[in-house]
């Protein structure tokens, strides 16, 4: 079984949305036999959110306070391995946005923080020019007046916007492709093609796909669902397990199903640092 996980969150500052501490994370990890321990908390930053509801202490409009936050939450990280025997990388999971000026600011913090690996994720639904957000979580913030229509479009972006952080060739692996899923979004068989593009999207790219078993603890299966990981496997995508748990508890959880379900699929391709 997979003796690692780069995929887990602390309650650093009481900002991230772990809730265990880093030290608690690493030891679980460490009970578990772990050999590795990646802690990803969320960078979470758009110009965008000055003007929109603040609904998370996770959401920056300023960069530089972000930047600030996650030197500060490394050197925790830091202090907190040298004290235990497990391998600990420090890593951001990234909500990715396409938009030229995101990128930028995006740029000057992975140049000033160098954190060990990037995961990239898509948690929000956005218009096209970025000036609308809304995290999948906090639907219920949607102002009323958005159509059906309307909100199909957003929807499509999502899936955009998952298909382009895999092309940006920013990061690592790309976490839980069809998080929206479990919100009971685009989970119909018209979304089938739309979903297959992202599956696509990773032929011929060097970014892996993680299997998050935090989707089964929530809705039963992984996310990706079990069917875009055996096309995955069919196309000979990088896997890895991820637990992306928010307690140290959680630390592995899923791991002895998904490699069953990876050994019946016939997966040969497993990325590791």
């Amino acid at each position: 079984m997979q003796q690692f996980n780069y995929h887990c969150h602390t309650s650093f500052e009481g900002i991230f949305d772990g809730r265990s501490t880093i030290d608690k994370m690493i030891s679980g990890a460490e009970s578990k036999g772990f050999n590795t321990i990646g802690i990803s908390n969320h960078y979470i930053y758009h110009p965008s959110f000055a003007h929109l509801p603040a609904v998370s202490p996770m959401f920056f409009a300023d960069n530089q306070q972000l930047i600030s936050l996650f030197q500060e939450c490394f050197t925790a990280i830091d202090k907190t391995a040298a004290k235990h025997k497990i391998k600990v990388l420090k890593g951001l999971e990234v909500d990715f946005f396409p938009s030229a000026g995101w990128r930028r600011q995006f740029e000057k913090a992975i140049k000033i923080l160098k954190p060990d690996y990037l995961i990239g994720a898509t948690h929000f639904i956005r218009n096209n020019d970025e000036s609308f957000l809304c995290n999948i979580y906090h639907l219920e913030n949607m102002p009323a007046k958005i159509s059906k229509s309307e909100k199909n479009t957003l929807l499509h972006n999502y899936w955009q916007n998952v298909r382009l952080s895999i092309e940006s060739g920013y990061f690592d692996f790309i976490a839980h492709p069809d998080y929206c899923c479990q919100f009971n979004l685009c989970t119909g068989d018209e979304w089938r093609e739309t979903k297959l593009e992202v599956v696509d999207a990773f032929t011929g790219t060097n970014t892996a796909c993680e299997i998050n078993t935090g989707g089964i603890r929530r809705i039963g299966r992984p996310y990706p669902d079990w069917w875009i990981v055996k096309e995955l496997v069919n196309r000979n995508i990088p896997l890895l397990i991820s637990d992306d748990a928010h307690l140290a508890a959680d630390i592995g959880s899923g791991f002895t199903e998904v490699e069953t379900k990876l050994a019946e699929f016939g997966c040969k391709n497993r990325f590791y640092f």
